[in-house]
């Protein structure tokens, strides 16, 4: 079992369809089954059409400082949006694009929440026939229901009782007559 899991996340305040230059804002909520020692790592990524590169644009610790206690938390994660030049790097800026959370802990990711994200413009004329040049001041982001990813790493609890394996291992190979 997991020491911490994504139990929600939601996008704020109808920000999953908003102008292209508005912040991204989850909320997101947290069940920690355990205390943890070291706090977690949030980041939110962008995922450029074509070319796949990724650019972060958000980073943030959460926890107390460090460690997180047991219980649900809740926090609001804000992001700024990609930048112009990021939306149009793979050359074909009204495409199909990505987005993701990424929740790690002790430097491993435990959960990937990502979006597909769509740019679309206001008027349907325009939708329909698109100018050569995009105007940015005319087109919506929109993200589609969220994919959760999950990943097994090793928490404190678990890393505490490998230590203590080993360490009994290498006390009874140290044993004369062994």
């Amino acid at each position: 079992m997991a020491a911490c899991s994504i139990a929600n996340v939601k996008v704020v305040d109808g920000k999953d369809r908003c102008r292209v230059d508005e912040d991204f804002v989850f909320e997101v909520t947290l069940d920690v089954a355990e205390p943890l020692k070291e706090d977690l790592v949030f980041q939110c990524v962008y995922i450029t059409h074509g070319s796949g590169d990724e650019v972060e644009l958000e980073s943030i610790d959460v926890g107390d400082g460090p460690g997180l206690r047991q219980g649900f938390l809740k926090f609001n994660f804000e992001s700024a949006p990609p930048s112009k030049e990021d939306r149009e790097a793979s050359g074909r800026p009204l495409e199909l694009a990505g987005l993701y959370l990424s929740a790690s802990y002790g430097g491993k990711e435990f959960c990937r929440v990502g979006y597909y994200v769509r740019y679309e413009y206001d008027d349907p004329e325009l939708q329909e026939n698109p100018p050569e040049m995009v105007d940015w001041n005319r087109v919506h982001r929109v993200l589609s229901a969220p994919r959760v990813t999950k990943f097994v790493i090793p928490w404190d609890a678990m890393e505490d009782l490998l230590d203590l394996i080993l360490h009994r291992h290498r006390s009874v190979r140290g044993h004369p007559g062994c």
